[in-house]
């Protein structure tokens, strides 16, 4: 009798931690709901307490991409603090919010736990001074924020701390521009804040490479299972492709060919933001479908991939 007392205890014990959350809601790259075939990821609101809702947002592997209150839930609210996660679990970044709007102390990490990023928000618009950081500790850029825009002298580094560039705003003659080599002498060339990283060949190759070497596994041909897997990865500061993964899956063995081709891609030339070698992350579709001609070998079209640039957390929902 004890024993069945004591099970009927733990049943309702796991029926009750249950139903603290609501249904799971699917959202896209945009965080707009829609339906779980067309999401990237997911969220997940416990029911109300005192402190308004708990929510987490995940992969749709499951990974944990964010923690964070909703005062509200229709509309959505923010309210006090959100922190972004890396997919090692690392935190990312991390702000309070206030009224729906982040304020106050703004950082951000590395995936080991060194600081990228700080700054403040102030009624949801940077504020002050910011600065950001290099994997090695020196600093990155430094400069002030006033109602939201960038204003004043900001300084550009390198890795090595040497100036890389110096950008004057608010000037009436408009805003000057000048970039330094790593040696600190004057850049002579065209100045370009932002350089994107370049495939050897270009985009097409990047394709041609992509369907050149992306096979149709037996098994999800099999099943007769089509459709597209979303792929994100990073071209780091020196052109080499990591961080690869899965951000939208189609069926396990599909999604393992997507990833292993994307992890093959050749080394690209890197980005550059203020003459500074640049990481910049990237998602790409690639499809799979099975060959509808009888007489050639056509494939589904092929899309370029788009940058997967994070959002600042004042422009999220």
């Amino acid at each position: 009798m004890k024993t069945l007392v004591l099970i009927l205890g733990l049943l309702c014990l796991s029926v009750g931690a249950i139903s603290q959350s609501m249904p799971a809601i699917y959202l896209n790259e945009q965080g707009e709901e829609v339906v779980p075939d067309s999401a990237t990821h997911y969220r997940i609101i416990d029911r109300k307490t005192d402190a308004g809702y708990t929510i987490r947002e995940h992969t749709i592997n499951g990974t944990l991409l964010l923690r964070g209150t909703f005062a509200s839930i229709d509309p959505v609210w923010r309210s006090g603090l959100f922190t972004w996660y890396h997919p090692n679990g690392t935190k990312a970044s991390q702000v309070h919010f206030e009224d729906d709007e982040p304020a106050g102390v703004y950082v951000a990490w590395y995936e080991n736990g060194k600081v990228r990023e700080r700054g403040q928000f102030e009624e949801g618009q940077r504020t002050g001074r910011w600065v950001t950081v290099h994997r090695n500790g020196q600093k990155r850029s430094e400069g002030r924020y006033l109602y939201g825009r960038p204003v004043g002298e900001w300084r550009y580094y390198y890795d090595n701390g040497q100036l890389s560039a110096i950008e004057l705003l608010n000037r009436a003659k408009g805003p000057a521009l000048a970039f330094f080599n790593l040696d600190g002498s004057p850049f002579v060339g065209k100045l370009q804040r932002r350089q994107m990283p370049e495939f050897p060949g270009g985009e097409q190759a990047l394709l041609d490479f992509i369907s050149r070497n992306t096979q149709y596994p037996r098994d999800t041909r099999r099943k007769g299972i089509s459709g597209k897997v979303y792929v994100s990865y990073t071209v780091g500061e020196d052109g080499r492709v990591g961080q690869v993964r899965v951000v939208r899956g189609l069926a396990p063995e599909a999604d393992n060919e997507a990833r292993r081709v994307v992890e093959r891609l050749p080394q690209f030339q890197p980005g550059r933001e203020y003459n500074v070698p640049t990481a910049v992350t990237y998602t790409v579709p690639i499809s799979f479908a099975p060959n509808f001609s009888l007489f050639g070998s056509s494939k589904p079209p092929r899309t370029p991939p788009t940058e997967a640039r994070a959002n600042f957390p004042g422009q999220q929902y």
